[in-house]
């Protein structure tokens, strides 16, 4: 369906009131993963590629997601897996990076709303005062410093490329510049541990997302298991808790990297790949969706994955019945009738 066309879909959707009645009564067998990086407003980042979420779009999106669905920590549906126990439909909250504006905006919406979340933090960038290169470069693209083009080279760059092979441009973009704007610094200042340790008295759990935020599928196994041990024991230090939860940057992965968070003994891994979480997801790849500014479409897209899962799942039950059970079926029929 094209684009317009299903944005008009989930429009009638939505004020019918028909989308939030599907979505309460709807029996998925499934959970929707919903990822989130920051929350602020007027992010200076290219519009087709920002990947914050303004204030007021962010408490609207809560507020609807509380009305629908049950939101449960991410921790509960890894356990539940792990356990081969089955999933029942849920939605649980993402927020990779670890930016400052995910205490300051998103947790006192979430902690009035009573809603778990989990942050997946990029532990070189915390209390050091520096800034993401990803996000030095957005900053120096909105100065105009670089052209678009120029910009999206260098983020190809650093984001398909081995650590070995960008440290030059990293070097260049390691440090923010001394007079950001208001919403550069709203958008782009990473959490102290102070404020990870407040999040996590107040129950917001966290997860690594490796040390540098790096590309794990084109790095070496060595570099692999340092970032992952790194990151481990700042969090471990720094929350006095063990944590089991991963996110690969970039949401990249391989084979190899993905055996590596097997190795390094966490208990998950969450890409970007698009879907839903079933009884047959891999724990080590587990998928995501994002999120449109219009609510409607916010609301119909995780209305729609959860709609498909239970079509699926009504299908390959239909398929599993054996011969044996339809003859008992049929039996148990002519008996009562």
């Amino acid at each position: 369906m094209k684009p317009s066309l299903k944005s008009a879909a989930f429009f009638c959707l939505y004020y019918s009131g028909l989308e939030y009645l599907l979505a309460r009564v709807i029996p998925a067998r499934a959970v929707a993963v919903l990822m989130y990086h920051g929350v602020c407003d007027q992010a200076p980042i290219p519009a087709h590629i920002n990947f914050h979420v303004e204030r007021d779009v962010f408490e609207r999106q809560m507020r609807a997601l509380k009305r629908r669905y049950r939101v449960v920590p991410l921790s509960q549906v890894v356990s539940t897996l792990a356990q081969c126990e089955p999933l029942h439909k849920a939605v649980a909250l993402t927020f990779d990076d670890g930016y400052r504006n995910n205490c300051e905006f998103a947790e006192p919406v979430l902690k009035a709303l009573g809603l778990p979340s989990t942050v997946f933090v990029a532990t070189k960038y915390v209390e050091t005062g520096k800034w993401m290169p990803l996000n030095s470069l957005y900053w120096r693209w909105s100065e105009g410093m670089l052209s678009a083009d120029e910009t999206a080279d260098l983020r190809r760059t650093i984001r398909d490329q081995p650590s070995t092979e960008t440290r030059q441009v990293l070097a260049q973009l390691s440090d923010p510049p001394t007079k950001p704007s208001q919403a550069a610094e709203e958008s782009f200042e990473m959490l102290s541990w102070p404020e990870i340790r407040q999040m996590a008295t107040s129950g917001v759990e966290f997860g690594s997302h490796t040390h540098s935020h790096c590309n794990m599928a084109v790095e070496s196994d060595e570099l692999q298991m340092e970032e992952l041990r790194i990151s481990e024991e700042l969090l471990k230090k720094n929350l006095g808790r063990q944590v089991t939860m991963f996110a690969y940057p970039y949401g990249k992965l391989s084979e190899a990297s993905r055996a590596n968070v097997i190795r390094a003994r966490y208990s998950c891994a969450l890409s970007t790949e698009y879907g839903v979480i079933t009884n047959r997801t891999d724990r080590y790849r587990l998928p995501r969706l994002g999120n449109d500014s219009r609510i409607w479409v916010f609301t119909g897209e995780i209305l729609v994955h959860f709609v498909k899962q239970t079509a699926k799942d009504a299908w390959s039950g239909f398929f599993r019945r054996s011969p044996s059970e339809g003859v008992v079926a049929s039996k148990t029929e002519e008996h009562n009738g």
